[in-house]
């Protein structure tokens, strides 16, 4: 494996797989990461894979000098990879198991992992889930679940909504599509947060479900792609950013 990529866009590509943030965990809200080792893979493009059991993100990052790329991937410990990681353009490369980080001024040589340690989460969404931005056809889940709801909106108004909602405490979201409006709420006690969003564009019947995951700090592009049915997995694309968020995501 060989690239050689922005370390700025590499770093804020990272980040956004990371999904740092506040989480839901049972009774309480905490500061957390989706998982510390992360997935690089080179293939037509970059893509930057992580996952627990029960989510997945990828985010595609930009090649420079593509012909000079080769195909390949490697797992790694991201805050060891991102101690390192220049705001400037560098090479990565993989060597007899060493990764190998070149600016034109430094050398840095990294361990890799041998394996993802949710692997198997990657593995199986990569080989199921079909999704497109075309919203008049489904998100294929797996073969049992399709998300025939799908509703556009504004990426920035879908990130101040919930940056919003989050305000009285609980990281617990909840999304409503009425058959016109995607209403975004949440509440703690007494106190609760509902905001009103006029999709671009959207499909499918009346839905609701419920979801916690930081993922508004890292939407990209004009607009956001929300699918989804009642309590249901959660699919989200919003720029080069892929979020699956479900009960399990494992065979």
């Amino acid at each position: 494996m060989k690239c050689k990529v922005n370390g700025k866009e590499m770093i804020e590509k990272i980040d956004s797989v990371l999904l740092k943030g506040k989480w839901n965990n049972g009774a309480n809200n905490k500061n957390s990461i989706l998982c510390p080792s992360i997935v690089i893979s080179i293939g037509e493009q970059g893509t930057i894979y992580n996952a627990n059991s029960s989510t997945f993100v990828s985010n595609n990052f930009n090649l420079i000098d593509i012909d000079d790329a080769k195909v390949g991937k490697l797992a790694i410990d991201s805050e060891l990879l991102l101690k390192y990681l220049p705001k400037e353009d560098c090479i990565l490369q993989l060597k007899d198991n060493i990764l190998q980080l070149t600016t034109e001024r430094k050398t840095v040589k990294l361990p890799i992992l041998e394996r993802h340690e949710n692997n198997d989460s990657i593995l199986f969404v990569l080989k199921n889930l079909k999704v497109t931005r075309d919203i008049s056809k489904p998100v294929i889940i797996s073969e049992k679940t399709q998300l025939k709801t799908r509703v556009k909106v504004s990426s920035e108004e879908l990130s101040n909504a919930l940056s919003d909602c989050e305000a009285v405490g609980n990281s617990v979201f909840q999304l409503e599509y009425d058959g016109t409006n995607l209403n975004v709420s949440s509440s703690n006690g007494s106190e609760m947060v509902s905001v009103k969003i006029e999709p671009v564009e959207a499909v499918g019947k009346k839905s609701v479900m419920e979801f916690s995951t930081p993922v508004y700090k890292y939407l990209e592009g004009l607009v956001t792609i929300l699918s989804f049915e009642d309590e249901s997995p959660l699919s989200i694309i919003s720029g080069s950013l892929k979020v699956l968020r479900a009960p399990r995501i494992e065979a």
